[in-house]
């Protein structure tokens, strides 16, 4: 008998034991409320809408939420690449109907295990973006929304590259603006196709069906190579161009060459195969030949050699021509700043201390090259400058091309080969005005400390000036008439307008432009649109991050000039707007071959150019006159079916109309009561509101 009685009270206890093995969540613990230990969301979290999180507990490591989290995060993988080898196929379609509890499709609710992890992405620019919206409380969200002061250009927080830490972006980026619009409601789950996946070599930074690869035949790089001295080494003098070919032939000679030559040599390749794949409509391996390098990575100096800093900027150059890759490209730029102030390069060290020619021009262009992608991610990203003007000597390197600076041991064969230095100068006077708008105009504290900028009492003085510096710098770009360089004049032209753009669009400095500093704005938007639809109907337009969020950036800013300053709406003829969105929206279905979120964007710049157009017809013709609204627009095609004559020939798509006019009501509700008769709002305001139809709700709540 005081058996049978004493196994219900063992099994009792025994469950009692298990039952508080399943310590409270995170959240119940920090609260101190009872938590019924459910997966993968508790009760009181599911209720809230809150992540539920594991407690700080290890007796909760026999829970699956890691498996759980690893099952999602892999069909997460698995659909990234369904968008981005197939950016046609909706995986919204014929998902069930039946009611599921918002809670459980969060995966912000199940947490990665323990582990190196990167997230990738499709977007421009190699870029991933988190979850804002759901980071933003639903009242905080509405005030960012309504709100119509300075205090806007404070929102926002994103992660850059492989990145999971959210950072701050500001008024310079825009970047916020196409987060909220590439959401649109169609992913429940993210705004963008980035997902966590696991990994546990430096290979998984980059997404290659055939793994890394040897070298190609000699011809075949030989080619690669000439791409990227042709269209990347004019922007960006990483290399030496005579050094950089002996270290290609003494590659193939050797099987055992030094890993840093292994490492360039390879990146050289990725990156001219990116170039040379662009123009040649013909997929080259581009990724596997940087799983090559990565394989060598491990065996590098990169924390105090020139050698390892050149490495560092290869990897920053492919992360922003590449959608495969998942490389942070942020922490990518301030490693490169770490090393530029460990190796000195912001001093000028000249021959005079003992150092060669080619020593003292190699550490100068690589300076500045350090110099101009942080000030372009720093800007595209609205983050603060990382390594200040007033902390460095800001001599510009000589104009000498690399066949001058050729070592008594090397060859003259590059003798007759210019490979553009004066445009790369050029480029980094254009860095310098750069610094000082993002110093000025796009600081959210006006108090600049004393080493730095003066205060400026006149803004609108300064920035007259600022734009006839700029005026200067346009006059001023090289021309050669024996070595024309179509390439990087229009590169040079669509720098001076993305400058423009930068100065004159609404500011923390300046929140209210006067009318003509938005005619203005409105024109150097026309203008960049404009020089890259030439770059690609010449077929030299490479696809990047850089040129899809100038591009989209410039569609939102003439939108915007457009509705803000009736002087820019009395001036736009509705055709003429019309033909400048279809050449944009042309751009952005073949950048959409590339990356799939371009085509997302794609689809909803057209619908605001709809509206906008109408808006437009409406105020310029009484509406019986009204035409029905047709955009020009390119067909997104496939590779194999772009034909040189074609590019040649520069062949316009058909006509198709954009929207039933049965629809026309709808669309223009989004405008309604967005500007007073001619008032200049915010942009990022103005943006927020536009999109604000878009912005997916949270699921609980």
């Amino acid at each position: 008998m005081p058996v049978d009685l004493s196994t219900p009270r063992r099994r009792t206890d025994s469950e009692r034991r298990q039952a508080r093995g399943k310590l409270a969540c995170l959240r119940c613990q920090r609260r101190k409320i009872r938590c019924d230990g459910d997966l993968p969301t508790c009760k009181n979290c599911r209720n809230a809408g809150a992540a539920c999180k594991d407690g700080l507990s290890t007796r909760l490591n026999d829970l699956p939420r890691a498996e759980i989290s690893s099952l999602k995060s892999r069909i997460a993988w698995l659909e990234s690449i369904v968008r981005q080898r197939c950016p046609d196929v909706n995986l919204e379609t014929g998902q069930p109907q039946q009611s599921i509890n918002p809670a459980m499709l969060d995966m912000s609710t199940l947490e990665p295990s323990d582990g190196i992890n990167t997230n990738f992405a499709d977007a421009p620019q190699t870029i991933t973006e988190p979850d804002i919206i759901s980071q933003l409380p639903r009242p905080a969200l509405e005030q960012v929304l309504t709100g119509n002061s300075a205090s806007a250009h404070e929102i926002g927080m994103l992660s850059l590259g492989a990145s999971q830490d959210s950072r701050y972006i500001g008024p310079s980026s825009g970047y916020f603006l196409a987060r909220v619009m590439l959401s649109k409601g169609r992913d429940p789950i993210s705004g963008t196709d980035m997902q966590n996946i696991y990994t546990d070599i430096p290979g998984e930074l980059i997404e290659s069906c055939t793994g890394p690869l040897p070298l190609p035949p000699k011809r075949l790089a030989q080619r690669m190579c000439d791409a990227f001295f042709e269209f990347i080494h004019p922007q960006y003098p990483i290399l030496h161009y005579q050094t950089t070919l002996d270290a290609v032939k003494h590659i193939y000679q050797n099987d055992n060459a030094a890993p840093v030559i292994t490492f360039q040599v390879f990146m050289v390749l990725a990156i001219g195969a990116i170039a040379l794949s662009m123009r040649s409509k013909v997929r080259l391996p581009s990724d596997s030949y940087c799983l090559a390098a990565l394989e060598v990575f491990s065996r590098i100096n990169i924390e105090n050699s020139m050698q390892g800093l050149q490495c560092l900027l290869l990897l920053s150059i492919f992360a922003l021509h590449s959608p495969c890759t998942r490389f942070n490209v942020w922490y990518l730029n301030y490693q490169c700043l770490a090393a530029v102030l460990d190796l000195g390069l912001q001093r000028n060290i000249t021959v005079e201390s003992g150092i060669s020619l080619l020593e003292q021009e190699m550490r100068t262009r690589i300076f500045w090259n350090c110099i101009l992608l942080d000030r372009t991610v720093c800007t595209i990203m609205g983050r603060p400058i990382g390594l200040r003007d007033e902390a460095c000597e800001l001599r510009l390197p000589q104009e000498i091309e690399d066949a001058m600076l050729a070592t008594p041991l090397q060859t003259s064969s590059s003798s007759t080969r210019t490979l553009g230095i004066a445009y790369s100068i050029h480029l980094f006077r254009a860095t310098k005005i750069n610094s000082e708008i993002k110093y000025v105009a796009n600081s959210i504290v006006q108090e600049a400390p004393r080493y730095a900028y003066p205060p400026q009492t006149n803004i609108h003085g300064w920035q007259d000036n600022v734009l006839r510096q700029l005026d200067g710098w346009l006059a001023n770009i090289p021309s050669d008439g024996q070595h024309p360089n179509e390439f990087m004049q229009l590169v040079c032209r669509l720098r001076y307008h993305g400058l423009c753009l930068l100065l004159l669009r609404p500011s923390p400095a300046i929140p209210k432009p006067t009318a003509d500093a938005l005619v203005r704005c409105q024109k150097s938007a026309t203008e960049s649109i404009k020089i890259l639809d030439q770059m690609y109907r010449q077929n030299l337009l490479i696809h990047n991050w850089i040129s899809l969020h100038g591009l989209v950036l410039s569609v939102l800013t003439l939108l915007y000039c457009v509705k803000a300053e009736p002087e820019v709406a009395r001036a736009t003829q509705p055709d003429t707007l019309m033909g400048t969105i279809s050449s944009a929206l042309g751009i952005l279905s073949a950048t959409g071959e590339h990356w799939a979120a371009a085509k997302k964007c794609r689809d909803i710049l057209e619908d605001l150019a709809k509206s906008t157009v109408q808006w437009l017809q409406t105020q310029s013709a009484p509406s019986s006159h009204q035409q029905p609204v047709q955009l020009r627009s390119r067909p997104s095609r496939t590779r194999a079916q772009i034909t040189d004559q074609e590019v040649r020939d520069g062949s316009e798509g058909v006509e198709v109309p954009l929207f039933d006019a049965m629809e026309m009501d709808s669309m223009l509700q989004p405008f309604d009561g967005l500007f007073s008769d001619g008032e200049s709002v915010n942009i990022d305001v103005m943006m927020q509101s536009l999109f604000q139809d878009f912005i997916p709700t949270s699921g609980a709540g």
